[in-house]
């Protein structure tokens, strides 16, 4: 059955995109993800697997920190429509508390991310970004954005503050229907920001690696041709690019959505647990530590196993809560937050080179 499913989703995924197949930039966008995911060439030995498993058991790969869950935008494919628990920006003393225990335990990527909301939201993002890059133990900074308020934020003083990897979500350059997806008026001082952004990106050298996440019910061809989008093409950035979407648990529905923009199918899951749970813990914006950083949009399912006001992110990462929701993936029991996600990705990339590469990193953290 897994294979049938998976089947039927790569046949719908070339399926939908068919009128790409003559756009270079879909064939990049296939090859990233055959190479993440699929990277077959890399596979290391059943002892390696272990070893790697091993080494996060012991500390997490990386952090998501959600410095808020307040939104600029309100996307008809994204649940923060129905989102219940407070809207509110996470406090200074919880954050330097995350970055402290994070560097004590040897540091590594942070992703100042959100599962609702847009981190440039938070007036002090450029400062928190900078207390971080001060650390000699982060290793990059990532965060993603709809780029409305990059203006208020102050994009030269964003480029430079010390963030490594930008992803801008955005629907299309074209007025009307970015209106329609993001339901918010503010396309013109978008479109600024997102040209103002990648030409001082330009001349500063491209200190920052800059992805444009195209979420459309275009072509991609379609997309990248239209008008206004054309003066950004001289810049240094990646694509990205959707057509699917994820039903948020079942909150977003195909009458939702507009013309072109397809439900992605439930996902098959193998008897081990979620790569997320192999990552690192989410620390949303009141403090609370969850281990899933995509689609626990009120953090409040049993994938919420501490508080980081009153517990240390290691012994949250030791306990016997995370230890007994990874046992329940192996014997098939899956949470039922998982049971209706369609972005679960099993623990290959543990089963590769890349594997290896992590388990070199967290060896030396924990041998220091």
């Amino acid at each position: 059955m897994k294979i049938i499913n998976n089947l039927t989703r790569i046949k719908n995924f070339f399926f939908n995109r068919r009128k790409d197949f003559f756009t270079s930039q879909f064939w990049k966008l296939v090859f990233r993800v055959v190479k993440n995911r699929f990277n077959f060439w890399e596979k290391v030995s059943g002892k390696d697997f272990s070893l790697n498993i091993a080494a996060i058991d012991k500390r997490p790969w990386c952090l998501h920190v959600e410095l808020t869950n307040i939104c600029s935008a309100n996307c008809i494919f994204c649940a923060y429509q129905y989102q219940k628990r407070e809207k509110i920006v996470m406090e200074e003393w919880i954050y330097r508390k995350i970055l402290d225990e994070y560097c004590e335990m040897g540091g590594g990527e942070l992703l100042l991310q959100v599962v609702v909301g847009d981190p440039t939201v938070d007036k002090d993002l450029v400062e928190r970004i900078r207390l971080a890059r001060g650390r000699k133990e982060i290793t990059a900074i990532r965060t993603i954005t709809n780029a409305i308020l990059l203006d208020k934020t102050g994009i030269k003083d964003f480029l430079t503050s010390g963030l490594t990897h930008l992803m801008i979500s955005l629907a299309m350059f074209e007025k009307d229907l970015y209106q329609k997806i993001y339901r918010t008026k503010q396309y013109d001082r978008m479109r600024n920001n997102v040209i103002e952004l990648l030409k001082l990106n330009d001349e500063l050298g491209n200190p920052v690696d800059i992805t444009l996440a195209f979420r459309t019910n275009m072509s991609l061809k379609e997309t990248l041709n239209l008008p206004d989008y054309q003066e950004m093409k001289k810049y240094k950035h990646k694509i990205d690019f959707n057509t699917d979407y994820d039903t948020w648990l079942g909150e977003i529905k195909k009458e939702d959505l507009l013309e072109g923009m397809q439900i992605r199918p439930l996902s098959s899951k193998d008897n081990e647990p979620c790569i997320l749970f192999y990552e690192g813990p989410i620390i949303f914006s009141d403090g609370r530590v969850g281990l899933c950083s995509c689609r626990d949009y009120n953090a409040d399912s049993e994938l919420v196993i501490g508080d980081v006001k009153n517990e240390k992110i290691l012994d949250i990462w030791h306990s016997d809560r995370l230890k007994n929701l990874k046992d329940r993936f192996y014997k098939g029991d899956f949470p039922e937050l998982c049971n209706k996600c369609t972005h679960y990705v099993n623990l290959d990339l543990y089963r590769t080179k890349n594997g290896n590469e992590r388990r070199k990193f967290i060896n030396s953290c924990t041998e220091k």
